[in-house]
């Protein structure tokens, strides 16, 4: 029995949902008679709701657990990379719409720069 089962003496209609037929509800995947437990089983119910907190703090703990590091990123807008790490990055970067983005904003940002200091340049350039 795992952490999301039951006995069938709890459920109102046994035999109880599977893990498996828990998942497939909270996914929004279930068929009818999974649906028609749901609404006629408390004990399902409650397990079901319990697996949708879980899947809501594990979204949250493991958000971008996969994702490349910011100083990564920047060596990659730098061309600092050697070619094995530029191809991984270049891979992940294909998969991945978040460093994708902080890609962009890196590179917005380093853009910027350089216009601020072109003009720094101009405006503390001696008057000929």
């Amino acid at each position: 029995m795992t952490i999301l089962e039951c006995g069938d003496e709890r459920c109102a209609m046994p035999p109880a949902l599977s893990d498996a037929e828990l998942m497939a509800a909270a996914d929004g995947e279930a068929d009818d008679a999974i649906l028609q437990h749901l609404q006629h089983c408390p004990d399902c119910a409650v397990r079901l709701t319990h697996l949708r907190v879980l899947q809501v703090r594990l979204r949250q703990r493991l958000y971008r657990v996969d994702c490349l590091s910011t100083d990564l990123l920047i060596d990659y807008c730098q061309g600092l990379l050697d070619p094995y790490q530029y191809a991984l990055v270049l891979h992940h970067l294909a998969l991945c719409p978040h460093c994708m983005a902080e890609v962009a904003q890196l590179e917005q940002g380093h853009r910027q720069v350089d216009v601020l200091f072109q003009t720094s340049r101009r405006l503390l350039a001696p008057v000929p």
